[in-house]
């Protein structure tokens, strides 16, 4: 099985990016357009989906033992994610919700029971939230595997840890400036 994962894992990167997208483009759909619940089914499956690269990329570094050009890439997609992905992701917002409000030709939708509005600041809070509670649980997780092998060392294990830990580093420098970071764009978007 993980030969097959290492084999294949352009693949499973190009095809991981493509569900990211596509879930993120039908959650914004149904945001708009439907009053269900599935929406938050299609926001999870693309927070999920983007953090999968992290342990692909773990798995191939831990099993060669050297950095390559896919780890680059890998680490370019989450550099994006985290510099440039939430101004690109509020266009997509802002373009989604004109294009749904001509096909309905009638003002936006205004959300289910978890997210009440259209107002990017709803969407952030709620957002920023979701972000830091999947950062904490992760955070508890790599406090308690580290306390778990805590005794045991070798060098494969001490490889695991470390990119364990510049995943843990990303995801929580991601999770913890979200917020700020997307309200900062949100006032270049209302300034143009």
């Amino acid at each position: 099985m993980i030969d097959f994962i290492l084999e294949h894992k352009w693949l499973i990167l190009v095809i991981s990016e493509i569900l990211f997208w596509l879930s993120f483009i039908i959650f914004l759909i149904l945001r708009y357009w439907y009053n269900s619940r599935i929406q938050l089914f299609f926001l999870g499956l693309s927070i999920v989906n983007q953090f999968l690269n992290i342990p692909l990329a773990a798995l191939d570094y831990i099993y060669t033992g050297h950095a390559s050009l896919f780890h680059f890439i890998v680490l370019f997609i989450y550099g994006y994610a985290i510099l440039r992905g939430p101004k690109d992701m509020l266009h997509l917002d802002h373009y989604i919700q004109k294009i749904t409000e001509k096909w309905k030709n009638q003002t936006p939708y205004r959300g289910s029971t978890i997210i009440r509005s259209t107002h990017t600041s709803d969407f952030i809070n709620y957002y920023s939230t979701m972000l830091r509670k999947k950062f904490y649980i992760h955070l508890l997780l790599f406090v308690f595997f580290q306390v778990i092998l805590l005794p045991f060392s070798n060098y494969h294990l001490t490889n695991l840890k470390t990119v364990w830990l510049f995943a843990l580093l990303i995801d929580g420098l991601w999770s913890m400036t979200f917020r700020s970071r997307t309200i900062h764009f949100k006032a270049q978007l209302n300034n143009k």
